[in-house]
């Protein structure tokens, strides 16, 4: 890397026997590196996005690696010239993405992930449904052509919009996507859950869509 500073965004969806213990422990490791940035831990896992300097998110990336909890966590990282935060907050809440689908574990089921490559093969094909799982705000900045949105304003009213598109999704693929990927977990999960049989999620997000298919 060329800049001197790291940008880290992350989730996992893991068990936390003891969010408030965890968020302890979580928040000295991050003052002792110097990061910055927002950090929520739940329950059912860890969702972050953090700044610091690149060999202090090195650091911080193999610490939370080598917890067995937190093995499989895909670390997007982008490069900055400084700090991306001004402060740190590491807090815990009942999930770590607002959904209010508190009985969803997408580590027992979810949509298929997609990888970027796979999912520009696929969103424009006819039998498919591309879905944009962000807020209006959100999508407004930039979505994928043709892309479903939902017209919410926060992620909690995304299972009430879906009775309306029971149709118009009847029998297509569903690809669904997002920011980092996070809302797609219990999005997909909650679409399957629904009757839908063929749903699918962009892995990583538009962020890691941006870095290996363009766009």
């Amino acid at each position: 890397m060329n800049k001197p500073y790291s940008i880290l965004l992350y989730y996992c969806y893991t068990p936390i026997a003891d969010p408030e213990a965890f968020r302890e422990e979580h928040h000295l490791l991050c003052l002792e590196l110097n990061l910055l940035g927002r950090i929520i831990i739940s329950k059912e896992g860890l969702n972050g996005t953090v700044s610091g300097l690149n060999e202090d998110c090195e650091k911080y990336m193999e610490i939370v690696k080598a917890d067995p909890r937190f093995a499989k966590v895909d670390f997007k990282v982008d490069e900055s010239d400084k700090h991306a935060f001004a402060k740190l907050h590491v807090r815990t809440k009942a999930e770590i993405v607002h959904s209010g689908l508190l009985h969803i574990d997408p580590n027992v089921r979810t949509g298929i992930h997609l990888e970027p490559k796979e999912f520009k093969e696929m969103k424009d094909r006819d039998d498919v449904v591309v879905m944009d799982m962000r807020s209006d705000y959100e999508y407004s900045v930039g979505r994928f052509k043709g892309a479903v949105t939902l017209d919410i304003e926060n992620f909690r009213e995304f299972p009430e919009k879906i009775d309306a598109l029971k149709e118009e999704l009847k029998g297509k693929k569903i690809l669904t996507y997002c920011t980092g990927g996070i809302k797609c977990e219990k999005a997909s999960a909650f679409l399957l859950e629904q009757g839908f049989e063929d749903v699918y999620q962009l892995h990583g997000g538009i962020i890691k869509y941006g870095k290996e298919a363009g766009g």
